[in-house]
C-alpha cells in the first residue's frame, strides 16, 4: 500500500515538474516579411518546449478585395492527409479583410491594455529592416529616402519602449537613382515569450471577448471569414 502511494505522490510531483519546465520554456517565432515586385510572401517558423515542437509556415499573398488575400497550402502528412494520397498537395486561398478585425477589436474592451501587457512579455531580437526605392527623379528618391528612415526609426523607437528588445536593430534604405520606380523590403526578425505568459495572455483575451455582448460571435465570424 505504501509503494502505491510513493508511486502516486511520485507521479504527481514529475507532474509539477513538467508543468513548471513548460511553463517557463520559451515560444520563439521567427519572421521573415519579403515584399519586392511579384513578390510578396511571410515566412515564419515556431518553436516550442525548448525545441521539441517546431511548426514552418511559407504564406505568400497578395493585396486584393480590400484586405490580405493569401494561399493556403496543405501537404501530404498534415491535417489528416495520408502520405501516398493521389490528392498531394491542396491550396485554398482565403482573405483577410481589415475592416472586419477593426470592428472586432473595437469591440473588444481593454484590448489596448491587453496589448500593453501582453508585448511588454515579448523578447524581440535580431531586427533587421532593409527597403530599396527607386522614384522617376533622383530628388524625389533622396527626399522619399530620408523621409523612410525617419518612419522606420519611429515605429522601432514606440516599439523599443513596449517590447524588450536585446539589441539594436538594423536599419537600411537604398535608394536606386538609376532604375524604374519600384520599391521593395524585407524585414527580419526573432520573438520570445515564455510558454506561461503567452497562455496567461490568451485566457486573459477569452475573458475580455466573453464580457463584451456579442463578442464571441464577432470573433467566431471574424476567424471563420479568414
Amino acid at each position: 500500500m505504501r509503494i502505491w502511494i510513493f508511486l502516486a505522490v511520485g507521479l504527481v510531483v514529475l507532474l509539477i515538474v513538467l508543468l513548471i519546465v513548460v511553463l517557463s520554456s520559451k515560444i520563439t517565432i521567427k519572421l521573415d516579411v519579403v515584399l519586392r515586385k511579384d513578390e510578396y510572401k511571410a515566412l515564419a517558423e515556431l518553436k516550442m518546449i525548448f525545441g521539441l515542437i517546431t511548426r514552418k509556415y511559407e504564406v505568400p499573398f497578395h493585396l486584393a478585395n480590400g484586405g490580405i488575400e493569401y494561399k493556403k497550402e496543405t501537404v501530404p502528412g498534415e491535417q489528416g492527409i495520408p502520405l501516398g494520397s493521389k490528392k498531394e498537395k491542396i491550396s485554398s486561398s482565403r482573405t483577410i479583410r481589415y475592416r472586419d478585425y477593426v470592428r472586432v477589436l473595437l469591440s473588444t474592451k481593454g484590448l489596448k491594455k491587453w496589448v500593453k501587457q501582453t508585448m511588454a512579455a515579448v523578447h524581440l531580437m535580431d531586427v533587421r529592416w532593409s527597403t530599396r526605392i527607386a522614384l522617376e527623379h533622383a530628388a524625389d528618391t533622396a527626399v522619399a529616402t530620408g523621409m523612410l528612415h525617419g518612419v522606420k526609426h519611429t515605429l522601432l523607437g514606440w516599439m523599443s519602449h513596449r517590447l524588450n528588445m536585446k539589441d539594436m536593430p538594423q536599419i537600411d534604405v537604398v535608394p536606386i537613382f538609376n532604375g524604374p520606380p519600384q520599391i521593395s523590403t524585407e524585414l527580419y526578425c526573432i520573438a520570445k515569450i515564455s510558454c506561461g505568459k503567452a497562455m496567461y495572455a490568451g485566457l486573459v483575451l477569452i475573458v475580455r471577448v466573453l464580457k463584451v455582448k456579442g463578442g464571441v460571435r464577432s470573433w467566431q465570424n471574424t476567424l471563420f471569414k479568414a
